[in-house]
């Protein structure tokens, strides 16, 4: 009796002294923290509440000919007839999405795929509606044949750039270069650092069973990067963040003891409920290739929670060629539909205690 008691009083101690813990003691936040800590909060304890989101944008091309990648389709002499304007429209696009995934406040994380390069991070930056988030960015530089790459947009009062790095994919003969693995490691309000693992994997390009071997090389890329920043830090905050071309496992065992694929039971749970949506469409079903990994054992200073994907009805129109909704892309084949992306974010919630 006694100890109801005393979980009753804790809580009511909490939800009086902290107001902005209301609403989120069912959640689990707190009792979260009390259970790693194996103590109560302090009567000085803050919570930050922030989200990390990752997108494969599809295709964010900068429209002029790069004679060093195969990205002709991609502009105004192209097929596709890409131009500014497009990009343009394409940019405002996503800027919206991104405002929106963060309830009005800016994620404190934007991992992207498919950008072409710094032009196109400088110009989304520096000359559209994004500009006024104040958000910093990191790209790779990889070998893709396209010019396609990984990024990273930041907001700096929350994220403190400490280091950035790019990990280049030696896949085995015979296949495309592929994008580098982008890692950032930055000071939360904390004072904890927080590794920030951004990747694209090889694509499907050939039928899934053919290309897996190469996206095995590269996973084995991601968790070389993955562990070397485990084993040199005494309490690791770990996010790994991509495109894995591939569902997410029935298992964990592709990430071992040491990581949790925070997807796995979202891509369980669309078999039981078919009107839910994945991050990506393919052939009429959904399925989650965009997945978030954290590291087991990390600081008792954070949580990550409510991984999910970010929907809004703009962002989706009717699939003709298979029952229900597909994502709004720029194109559809070749047919221009000044859409978002073939994918759909996903978004986490991460919550840190100072």
């Amino acid at each position: 009796m006694w100890i109801k008691r005393f979980f009753i009083f804790s809580t009511l101690f909490l939800l009086f002294t902290f107001p902005s813990l209301q609403g989120r003691i069912g959640e689990g936040v707190v009792s979260s923290l009390v259970e790693r800590t194996g103590e109560r909060l302090p009567d000085s304890v803050h919570v930050q509440q922030q989200h990390i989101m990752f997108w494969n944008v599809e295709n964010a091309f900068w429209p002029s000919d790069d004679s060093l990648h195969q990205d002709d389709e991609f502009t105004p002499e192209g097929i596709r007839h890409w131009t500014h304007s497009r990009l343009r429209q394409k940019l405002l696009q996503l800027s919206r999405v991104i405002v929106a995934a963060g309830d009005g406040i800016a994620p404190m994380l934007v991992g992207l795929a498919e950008i072409e390069g710094d032009s196109v991070m400088h110009y989304w930056t520096h000359s559209t509606p994004l500009w006024n988030l104040h958000y910093n960015y990191i790209i790779s530089d990889g070998p893709d044949v396209r010019g396609i790459q990984t990024a990273l947009l930041y907001q700096p009062t929350d994220f403190k750039l400490l280091h950035a790095d790019f990990h280049r994919i030696t896949l085995p003969e015979g296949n495309r270069p592929t994008r580098d693995v982008l890692h950032a490691a930055g000071r939360v309000v904390s004072g904890d650092t927080l590794d920030v693992i951004v990747c694209h994997l090889p694509s499907r390009l050939g039928g899934a069973k053919q290309s897996e071997s190469a996206r095995n090389v590269a996973h084995r890329t991601v968790m070389h990067v993955a562990d070397s920043v485990r084993l040199c830090r005494q309490h690791p905050i770990i996010v790994i963040m991509g495109d894995m071309n591939d569902h997410a496992r029935k298992s964990n065992a592709w990430w071992g003891k040491d990581y949790v694929n925070l997807m796995i039971p979202l891509q369980k749970s669309l078999k039981h409920h078919p009107s839910a949506y994945g991050s990506h469409k393919f052939q009429g079903e959904w399925g989650f290739l965009d997945q978030f990994v954290v590291n087991e054992k990390s600081s008792p200073s954070v949580t990550f929670s409510n991984p999910r994907v970010f929907h809004l009805p703009f962002m989706l129109t009717e699939d003709t060629s298979h029952l229900g909704h597909r994502p709004a892309r720029s194109y559809y084949g070749y047919q221009y539909e000044g859409g978002y992306s073939d994918h759909l974010p996903i978004l986490l919630d991460f919550d840190v205690y100072f």
